[in-house]
Formats: structure tokens, C-alpha cells, sequence
């Protein structure tokens, strides 16, 4: 009895952040039973199998305070005598604008197997009675997990103010007070976190 074989085996395994994770090739699977006498029992099994495990596990915490104040107030112009005064404030604009992301995960698998379709098994030319038995399996398992986890706070104060002047006791003259604008503006983007599988 001749036998003759050539079997491949390859299993990937990973556990990554943002990668690429692609299967394993087989080379080709060759069996070739052939010439045997009679009465005989040749037997056969070959088994491809990848395993591709990926494993994504994230997490953050994200604390932000933001504290603004403008103020062009809290002027003062009292105890005057025989002259004009005049209080005149400029704008108090407080812009605030914050952006927190939450962690990603992204994992880029290929479905495919990977395992070699050329596997040739040739039975041929054997005697009489004789028992042949052939078994081919190819086998593809992926296992992936993407766990991510985010903990964000924000906590803004922004305050703008032109306003506490004051104007007193003053004799004789003109007396004034003019405030500029008072502006806040606050804006908060929060993007929570993500998976992603291709």
C-alpha cells in the first residue's frame, strides 16, 4: 500500500486594538491512495480548521470644568464736583465650547475561511473487496469580543457681566452710565463610545 500525503494546519489567534486581523492560508491538501491489493481498507481524514480570536477591551475617564468670567463692571464714579462723568463699559462675552469623545474600538476581520478549496484525494486502481474511507473538514471559528466603557463629566460656568457701576454724590456737571453688552455662550458635544466590526 502507498500512501502519500501533504496536510497543512495554521489557527491565527489575536488579541489587538485597532488592526487588521486576517486568516490563515492553507497550502494544499494532496492524498493519493492507489495500487492496493484486494481486501484492503485504506482510511483518510484530513481536517483544516482556523481559529481567529479577537479581543478588544476599552476604557476612559473624562472630567472637564470649565470655569469663564468676564466682567467689565463694578466701575465707579462718585464725589464729583462742578464736572461731567461718565461711566461707559465695553461688552463682556464669555465663548465656551467643549468637545469630549468617548473611546472606539474597530476590529477588521475577513469571514472568509481562509482554508485551501484545492484539496485533491484521488482512490483509484485498488483490488477487488477492498474498503476505502475518506473524510475532508475545513473548519472556520471566529470568537470576537468589543467591550468598551466611559465614564464622562463636564461641568461649565460661564458668567459675563457689565453690570455693579455706580454714579453717586456728585454735584453739579452731567453724570452717566453706559454698560456694553453681556454675552455667554456655551457649548458642550459629547460623542459616547464605539464598536465597530467589519
Amino acid at each position: 500500500m502507498n500512501l502519500k500525503s501533504k496536510l497543512a494546519i495554521a489557527a491565527a489567534s489575536a488579541a489587538v486594538i485597532l488592526s487588521t486581523i486576517a486568516p490563515a492560508t492553507f497550502a494544499s491538501t494532496n492524498v493519493n491512495l492507489s495500487g492496493n491489493g484486494v481486501f484492503s481498507h485504506n482510511s483518510v481524514t484530513v481536517n483544516n480548521s482556523t481559529t481567529t480570536n479577537v479581543t478588544q477591551s476599552n476604557s476612559s475617564t473624562v472630567i472637564t470644568e470649565v470655569n469663564s468670567n468676564v466682567n467689565t463692571g463694578n466701575n465707579n464714579t462718585s464725589f464729583n464736583t462742578n464736572g461731567s462723568n461718565a461711566i461707559i463699559t465695553g461688552n463682556a462675552k464669555s465663548d465656551v465650547t467643549v468637545n469630549v469623545s468617548g473611546p472606539s474600538n474597530t476590529a477588521t476581520v475577513n469571514t472568509t475561511c481562509g482554508c485551501s478549496t484545492n484539496t485533491t484525494i484521488n482512490v483509484k486502481n485498488n483490488g477487488a473487496f477492498t474498503s476505502n474511507n475518506v473524510n475532508v473538514s475545513n473548519k472556520n471559528t471566529q470568537n470576537i469580543v468589543q467591550d468598551v466603557w466611559s465614564l464622562i463629566t463636564t461641568s461649565v460656568n460661564s458668567i459675563a457681566g457689565t453690570g455693579n457701576n455706580s454714579s453717586s454724590f456728585n454735584t453739579k456737571g452731567s453724570n452717566g452710565i453706559v454698560t456694553g453688552n453681556s454675552t455667554s455662550n456655551v457649548t458642550v458635544n459629547v460623542t459616547g463610545p464605539s464598536n465597530t466590526l467589519q
